[in-house]
């Protein structure tokens, strides 16, 4: 049962998230958010269903008791920054509370018209917002590694660990605690900023103006992943690479270089549309022969699962317009992959 505080964490989020949807859902359909919205409420649902599950998918000899120490810690931490959330929100709710000259500065309108005229769409600013993305993949892609070698050494056997469990058990870590402090953060944001230490508000300075309503990105592009947390680690990093690398990509190049708009999507342009088609195959391909090991397949279908990754992320940067594609990305290239790969 060490696995509970974790589990219920996320359900309690995923309860906290509905409550807000709800309560604000004429608003959000009016500017259509609603749906996406809901789709992350409910990523948070799958992930506290789902954690359980995930440290022994890939390693089921690993023993009850090192299963049970891999989610004591991992609830631990996550119990203790949730403790350190909680207090950090109720002190800076009674301060502003007593001092009206705080709450007054504490404002949420008045933090969204100054963002609004300190806002920039340039190259520099975009590749600000997209080194958080990318260092979600780094995370994934170091754990990973860090795996790899102890394993080799046979330092993991003697804990009773083994590459998947040891590699996911950090990932998993450190990315639910990522998810934890952006989530509460954006749940303050969005309902009582007052409570928002001030030293947080330096975490929106480079988030896009469509986000100043909504949930910033980096919330749902983590929860995405989980699903192919139970899928062979290639795929899992190649979707995190995807939603990362490849929508950079498209976005920088569509920014730097885009001269024609895609008529299916007028905020994008045909140039940065091709950049991200041909990165997509480029990291499906690459993943799958670095780690072919961890995916045994043939040449040809590892072609075809580049392919058809390429088509989907493809088809999400074309016509996607009120769900975000930090959402599709990862469900559809993923999904794709995984079909084939069990073909």
């Amino acid at each position: 049962m060490y696995f509970l505080p974790t589990s219920l964490i996320f359900i309690g989020y995923f309860i906290l998230t509905l409550i807000y949807i709800l309560k604000n859902r004429k608003i959000k359909v009016e500017n259509h958010l609603f749906t996406n919205e809901l789709l992350i409420a409910f990523l948070f649902l799958l992930a506290g269903i789902s954690f359980p599950f995930i440290y022994r998918f890939h390693s089921p000899n690993l023993s009850q008791n090192s299963l049970n120490y891999l989610w004591l810690f991992t609830s631990l931490f996550l119990s203790i920054e949730m403790t350190v959330w909680v207090f950090t929100l109720i002190y800076n709710a009674v301060i502003s509370k007593k001092n009206p000259e705080i709450m007054a500065q504490r404002d949420y309108g008045k933090f969204c018209d100054e963002f609004n005229k300190n806002w920039k769409d340039d190259l520099k600013s975009e590749l600000g917002r997209k080194f958080l993305h990318l260092f979600t993949c780094f995370v994934i892609f170091f754990f990973w590694t860090l795996g790899t070698i102890l394993n080799d050494l046979g330092v993991l056997t003697q804990w009773g660990l083994d590459n998947y469990s040891f590699s996911y058990w950090l990932i998993i870590t450190v990315g639910f605690g990522f998810v934890i402090m952006f989530q509460v953060a954006d749940l303050a944001r969005l309902n009582r900023f007052y409570m928002l230490p001030n030293w947080a508000k330096s975490w929106y300075q480079d988030m896009k103006q469509s986000e100043l309503h909504t949930f910033v990105a980096s919330t749902p592009l983590v929860l995405s992943f989980v699903p192919f947390i139970f899928a062979p680690f290639p795929i899992l990093a190649s979707v995190a690479l995807i939603t990362t690398g490849a929508d950079a990509v498209a976005c920088l190049i569509g920014k730097e270089y885009g001269k024609h708009s895609l008529k299916t999507n007028n905020k994008k342009t045909i140039e940065g549309f091709i950049a991200g088609g041909f990165a997509t195959f480029i990291i499906v391909f690459s993943i799958s022969m670095i780690y072919h090991p961890w995916l045994s397949v043939s040449f040809e279908k590892i072609i075809l699962m580049s392919l058809i990754a390429t088509l989907l992320f493809l088809l999400v940067d074309a016509f996607t317009k009120n769900i975000s594609d930090n959402i599709l990305n990862p469900i559809l290239t993923g999904f794709g992959m995984w079909i084939i790969y069990l073909l």
